[in-house]
């Protein structure tokens, strides 16, 4: 194994690897010794020098005119490796604590036009298991239907070869206009509830909730397992209730 990338991986330098290896097997030395030995240019060596020093793997020395360099024991790498593991254990809980709070966080996303819904569907069917429910609100105006528009090709295709499950609170004009489905079950919205033609759909599925506006023909998921689960509870009781 490659010592001078060991050495990198605890903090270590390049030059600084280098230079410590170098007075392991040259013992006490001087600058142009170490260069010579490591092929480093002294400037470099002389940057890399007061590093080592403070990490205490390398000692100075004054030897009559000149300042020679030597290298502590080995076992003093040990040292350098457990001050890293404390340090990191250090700031291991913040780390998680970051990491928990962008978990809990909701990622919400914005998409725009024709393709934005249909990116909403095609997630949909792409998303859940075979077999899983997913949860519609419809509300399109003269229960007009936007599967030609707004939804892919493979939408209906890839729904039913999954035999996804869908519990639908709609108008009285657009259940007219759905043909029946052993996968659909399907509730209108009284009319004592007032008008429900907004044109706009919410869908509830997996951890995410997506609302689709045909006016304007934008859209936006939020992918959160306690909003979908807050979401879901007052579908499903609401669904009971009509």
């Amino acid at each position: 194994m490659d010592k001078n990338k060991i050495l990198e991986k605890i903090g270590l330098t390049k030059n600084e690897s280098a230079i410590y290896l170098a007075l392991l097997e040259m013992g006490t030395s001087n600058i142009s010794e170490i260069s010579e030995k490591t092929s480093i240019h002294r400037p470099l060596i002389y940057k890399a020098l007061p590093a080592l020093l403070d990490k205490k793997l390398v000692t100075k020395t004054q030897k009559l005119k000149s300042v020679v360099f030597g290298a502590e024991p080995p076992n003093r790498l040990e040292t350098l490796f457990d001050d890293l593991k404390i340090d990191f254990f250090e700031i291991l809980p913040d780390l998680e604590d970051a990491y928990a709070s962008s978990e809990k966080r909701p990622k919400i996303r914005f998409l725009e036009g024709k393709d934005g819904t249909k990116r909403i569907f095609d997630d949909v069917v792409r998303s859940l298991k075979k077999g899983d429910t997913f949860y519609r609100y419809s509300s399109n105006k003269n229960g007009q239907e936007k599967k030609d528009k707004y939804v892919p090709r493979i939408y209906q295709k890839m729904r039913d070869k999954k035999r996804l499950q869908r519990e639908v609170i709609t108008n009285v004009q657009t259940a007219k206009n759905k043909r029946p489905s052993l996968d659909r079950f399907t509730k209108v919205l009284p009319p004592d509830f007032g008008p429900f033609e907004h044109n706009v759909t919410e869908i509830i599925y997996g951890d995410k909730v997506a609302f689709i506006d045909y006016n304007s023909e934008t859209c936006m998921t939020i992918e959160s397992k306690r909003i979908a689960e807050f979401q879901k509870q007052i579908f499903k009781t609401f669904y009971k209730k009509i």
